[in-house]
Parts: structure tokens; C-alpha cells; sequence
């Protein structure tokens, strides 16, 4: 899963490989599956719940990636927000954020949808990200 949000393009058997490996294909709600925009039915991302162990617990992460021309429309904070409500209505205690210290935009939803900064990391396969959490 760390691959699709490393912040670079995938080719097309590393997409092919994590539509397979990491979609939610069972219907679990603990993993990504498509965006897709109601009316025309146009795919614009995807985005869901995945495991997150970087602060030592079994926290889940909120994750989306949008196409870029559906940049700056309001899905990311409309999709943040109903992966929030999505994962407290399941039980997760603590939702997590992790995003590029220079990824201006994506911190600015996370702020606006009422997560805070946690702390700073480095993981091997994401590089350094800032870590955001769900307030209690």
C-alpha cells in the first residue's frame, strides 16, 4: 500500500498490482477502492481505510489521491471528512494522516477537517511524513 502514496507515479503493472493486492475487493472497508463521481460515474481517485503501525498501535490511516484536474474542487475535504465519520462509526479510536512535509495543500485539508499535527517521521518505502491525527 505504501507504494501508491509515496508521492510518485505508478507504472502500469505497479498499478495493476495494487488495484489486485490492496483494493477493497471484498467489501472489508478497511482498504482503498475507487472514486468515482456520482452522475457521469467518472473515476477521480481512490481513497479508504488502511493500517497504519507507525505510532505503535493499530491505528487505521485516511488516505486519498485524487486526479490532478479534480485538485482544488472540495472532494478532498468532503472525502476526509466521511473517512473520519466512517472510521469512528467502526470503532477506530484514532484516525492517522501521513503527508509530505511539503505537500502544502493536502496539510491544509487535514487542518480543515479538524485533525492535528502529531509528530514527524521517515519510513522506508514513504520517505519523511508528517503524521496527523484525529482529535479525541
Amino acid at each position: 500500500m505504501s507504494q501508491a502514496f509515496a508521492g510518485k507515479t505508478l507504472s502500469r503493472q505497479e498499478s495493476t498490482d495494487f488495484f489486485k493486492n490492496c483494493f477493497d475487493h471484498d467489501g472489508n472497508g478497511k482498504q482503498p477502492g475507487a472514486l468515482v463521481l456520482n452522475g457521469p460515474g467518472t473515476i477521480v481517485g481512490f481513497a479508504g481505510l488502511v493500517e497504519c503501525p507507525v505510532l505503535g498501535c493499530k491505528d487505521y490511516e485516511i488516505g486519498f489521491v485524487l486526479a490532478r484536474k479534480y485538485w482544488g474542487k472540495g472532494y478532498a475535504s468532503e472525502i476526509g471528512i466521511a473517512q473520519i465519520e466512517y472510521g469512528q462509526g467502526i470503532g477506530c479510536e484514532r484516525l492517522l494522516a501521513l503527508v509530505s512535509p511539503g505537500n502544502v495543500a493536502s496539510k491544509s485539508v487535514l487542518h480543515k477537517i479538524g485533525m492535528i499535527h502529531h509528530s514527524t517521521i521517515e519510513t522506508e518505502t514513504r520517505g519523511i511524513r508528517n503524521i496527523y491525527v484525529t482529535q479525541s
